[in-house]
């Protein structure tokens, strides 16, 4: 067992010239480890009481030994991690990754339980803006026909959200985030199995060194970063990334006015709200995630001239424009012309990543 972890992580032969655009995943799973680290100390502390899990938070930050630190970290961790893997999503596109379909499909396959565990834990803390994000976000899944009011009163447990809804959600944000863990290891076995490809995007046996300890050396170099920024996140950042109305107690009574999530699903968030039909809008929020299994449906293929390849940078380009659009849109009120050019940018990220798909399985 020792000697596959080793031929498996350390004597891996790797493509000559990985940039540090191939640390991101090393990374990720540094920050992973940590958010698993500091969750575990937080459910020593957190409880789910009558009243919700505002109090227990509280009692966290201000009567639990370096319990503010070690919430920080988490709530920080969150974006960090990410911002990493959105990064690690737009390298896989820019330095054709995609062509490792199994790869791509089991990386896509995280990210969406990643996306579905940060949504339970911003719920946790049972603020006026998590309920009511919560609240609005899983009332649209009533939309599906047929099954949509079921799935609604299991992740409920009520006919209304309230307590029991918070204690199924943290059941289930700590079991999936070790599901998640399984499926990371599931991608890197699939991963090695092909071997990364240069930066150039192509896959060759001719030129492969081993991974140690040249690549190792430049890992941990990373997690010295992701240490520093986590520490300039602790002190400068730890309640600049959080939303203020968050810090009121949860009153079933009064909506805020202005509903938003955190930033890493305001891309999703816009999406949602940027068409009329509500059940058209749920399925194109769960379709910007999957609309990126187009690039494993096309078959791939290397020797694309020059010009296919000055085109997949401009459309890439494109992708990270309307992508970067959704983000800033989807935390504006829904007014003129900000509706607009929600619909806009909705538009152009789909029609984009399409595109894209196209190209990338010619260049």
């Amino acid at each position: 067992m020792v000697s596959g972890v080793k031929s498996l992580m350390l004597n891996l032969p790797s493509p000559v010239g990985l940039n540090w655009g191939y640390k991101l995943g090393s990374m990720l799973g540094f920050v992973y480890g940590i958010q698993v680290l500091t969750g575990f100390l937080l459910s020593l502390f957190y409880s789910v009481q009558v009243e919700g899990g505002y109090t227990s938070v509280v009692s966290i930050m201000m009567d639990t030994a370096n319990g503010w630190v070690i919430r920080l970290l988490h709530s920080f961790g969150s974006s960090a991690l990410f911002m990493l893997l959105y990064l690690h999503v737009f390298r896989g596109l820019s330095y054709s990754g995609v062509k490792n379909s199994k790869a791509w499909l089991s990386g896509l396959l995280v990210f969406m339980v990643c996306m579905g565990v940060s949504f339970l834990g911003y719920v946790l803390p049972w603020g006026q803006m998590s309920y009511w994000g919560m609240t609005v976000v899983t009332s649209m899944l009533g939309a599906f026909p047929v099954l949509g009011s079921y799935i609604v009163g299991v992740l409920w447990g009520s006919s209304v959200a309230g307590v029991i809804s918070l204690v199924r959600f943290y059941s289930l944000h700590y079991l999936l985030s070790l599901v998640m863990g399984l499926l990371a290891v599931v991608h890197i076995v699939v991963l090695h199995e092909k071997g990364s490809s240069n930066p150039l995007g192509v896959y060759s046996s001719s030129e492969m060194i081993v991974f140690s300890p040249g690549y190792v050396m430049k890992d941990l170099l990373g997690f010295v970063i992701v240490v520093i920024v986590y520490w300039l996140g602790l002190f400068f950042l730890g309640y600049l990334l959080m939303d203020e109305v968050n810090f009121e107690e949860v009153n079933y009574l009064s909506t805020p006015s202005h509903i938003k999530p955190e930033w890493y699903f305001l891309f999703a968030y816009c999406i949602l709200r940027s068409v009329n039909s509500k059940l058209g809008g749920v399925l194109l929020m769960f379709g910007a995630i999957g609309v990126l299994i187009l690039f494993s449906v096309f078959p791939s293929k290397s020797g694309g001239s020059e010009s296919w390849v000055y085109l997949k940078k401009f459309v890439l380009c494109l992708v990270g424009v309307f992508f970067s659009m959704l983000v800033l849109l989807g935390g504006l009120e829904v007014d003129f012309p900000y509706d607009y050019l929600s619909k806009l940018a909705t538009v152009g990220y789909f029609s984009s990543v399409g595109v894209l798909s196209l190209v990338v399985s010619v260049v």
